[in-house]
Formats: structure tokens, C-alpha cells, sequence
């Protein structure tokens, strides 16, 4: 995976942890690293369904295999 989408990530994650921990009004480190730590498990959540999905439509003929990629 080429480093662009790394970077690209680590900005998403950082951007939605600041505007969530304003939104919330959290302020301590603890707070902010909570905020942190549910942005990455959500979009994991969000990628990990989108790429059970593609594989589940890959199996059943439906699209071919590697379609996310």
C-alpha cells in the first residue's frame, strides 16, 4: 500500500479526533485519546464491512474478486 493512503489516514483519524473533541467539549488528554481511539475503531468497522461485503459479493459471482482494490 503506497505511504499516501497511510498519510492520508493519519490525517483523517486527526481531523475527526479535533473536530469531535471540540464538538464534545473534551479538553484533557485522556478525554481527547478516548475520542481517538473510537475514530479508529469506527472507520475500521466502517473498511472491515465494506471489504466482508465486497468479498461476500465476490463469492456469490456477483462481482469479481478484488473489485475493492
Amino acid at each position: 500500500m503506497s505511504p499516501r493512503y497511510y498519510l492520508g489516514t493519519a490525517i483523517l483519524v486527526a481531523v475527526l479526533t479535533l473536530v469531535i473533541s471540540v464538538w464534545k467539549q473534551k479538553q484533557t488528554k485522556r478525554e481527547i485519546f478516548g475520542v481517538m481511539v473510537k475514530v479508529i475503531l469506527t472507520l475500521a468497522v466502517i473498511v472491515g464491512g465494506v471489504f466482508g461485503f465486497a468479498q461476500l459479493l465476490a463469492y456469490w459471482g456477483v462481482a469479481q474478486s478484488g473489485f475493492f482494490l
